[in-house]
């Protein structure tokens, strides 16, 4: 990982932002937002807008899981400095 500031969002454009500046953005299920996807990710953004905007209904996100707990806790201590880790 190249940026040394860890941003936590679940907002496309604000991870956009973040990778422009360096920075590594993490999902709150623990996936970082890469130049390879971020643009996939703000395509389904607009998407969902446009379907929105035309009176379309979109199913919600379902309850977190134990799952996307744990693989958030995994990525987060991968980017963590070592020093923050052992406190």
């Amino acid at each position: 990982m190249q940026g040394t500031v860890c941003k936590l969002t679940q907002d496309y454009g604000l991870a956009a932002m973040c990778l422009a500046r360096k920075a590594v953005p993490v999902s709150q299920d623990g996936m970082v937002y890469t130049a390879d996807n971020i643009d996939a990710l703000l395509l389904a953004r607009h998407t969902a807008k446009k379907i929105r905007m035309s009176g379309g209904r979109l199913k919600g996100s379902p309850k977190r899981t134990p799952e996307q707990n744990a693989a958030f806790e995994r990525k987060l201590k991968e980017l963590l400095p070592p020093w923050i880790k052992e406190n």
